[in-house]
């Protein structure tokens, strides 16, 4: 089941307390209390909401704007849904959403067509752990940077023990544009698989009902892109007009090739050939 694995937000409220926050923080998470915790990321203060040792959310807020809450693991899906039910707007900085599978050969599979997607689409390849005899292995694919980055690892190596090792769990993680952040906030843990370009690197999965999601990644060109974009600009009157004057954009191509390899021959033998199409005059050259 696709679910939750970190979730991190900015509620757009000023104190945790004064707005009920921390009250509809510890109603999520039965039999929890509310203690002071260390500020992170540049804030003045930070609180959590704890179960005995454990943290199950982090609180910071002070010297910027709004409250950011933090949860990993099995308390993201949690936060998420308090946050959505909370009423007031929030942000999302950062979430992740996973699936989990185990199957024997699964990781090989899916991390080859990965690895293929990558190089493809000029994606951030980041290969960790033990590559030679398959074990412990995890892919990064897009960069740390990047809005999103798909990660594919084993598991069950992570978890070590009796865990079974042909457990692999692919991640997909996601830091929005702050344009997109409020869209975010209203996201189904399948929605984020939906993001940029995930949707194209996964559909082998036949996951259909995925929609592409904006969250602000930026594309660039390549120089081979840049340069045929110039070319279309320039030209691209005059290749459609050639398109016209032989019939179709199905005979252009053939009619390219044999201009360019015309053109190859002519400047390996030094031949200057004729202007196509151009009038040959018969007058003197003094009569010009």
């Amino acid at each position: 089941m696709i679910r939750w694995d970190w979730y991190q937000s900015t509620v757009l409220v000023q104190d945790p307390q004064d707005s009920g926050l921390v009250e509809h923080l510890l109603r999520a998470w039965p039999l929890s209390d509310w203690a002071p915790a260390k500020n992170l990321n540049g804030y003045l203060y930070g609180g959590q909401i704890r179960r005995g040792d454990r943290t199950l959310c982090h609180v910071c807020w002070g010297g910027q704007n709004g409250v950011n809450c933090k949860t990993t693991s099995d308390e993201s899906p949690v936060l998420a849904d308090a946050l959505r039910s909370f009423g007031k707007p929030h942000m999302p900085t950062r979430v992740d959403a996973c699936e989990d599978w185990q199957e024997e050969g699964f990781f090989d599979s899916v991390s080859a067509a990965l690895i293929q997607f990558a190089q493809d689409n000029r994606l951030a390849i980041n290969q960790q752990g033990d590559w030679v005899r398959g074990e412990a292995r995890t892919l990064y694919v897009g960069s740390k940077d990047s809005p999103v980055r798909l990660v594919l690892y084993e598991k069950g190596f992570e978890q070590g023990g009796d865990a079974p090792r042909d457990w692999v769990r692919l991640e997909v993680r996601v830091r929005p544009k702050r344009e997109h952040r409020l869209a975010v906030g209203r996201w189904d843990p399948l929605d984020a698989f939906g993001a940029s370009w995930v949707p194209d690197a996964i559909q082998f999965f036949g996951w259909d009902d995925l929609v592409k999601r904006a969250v602000g990644t930026v594309w660039k060109q390549s120089d081979t892109e840049r340069a045929r974009s110039a070319l279309v600009k320039q030209y691209g009157a005059i290749m459609a007009q050639w398109a016209q004057d032989v019939g179709s954009w199905d005979a252009l191509g053939p009619a390219i090739q044999a201009a360019i390899s015309e053109a190859d021959k002519n400047s390996r033998t030094g031949k200057k050939p004729l202007a196509t199409g151009a009038a040959t005059s018969t007058m003197p050259l003094a009569a010009y």
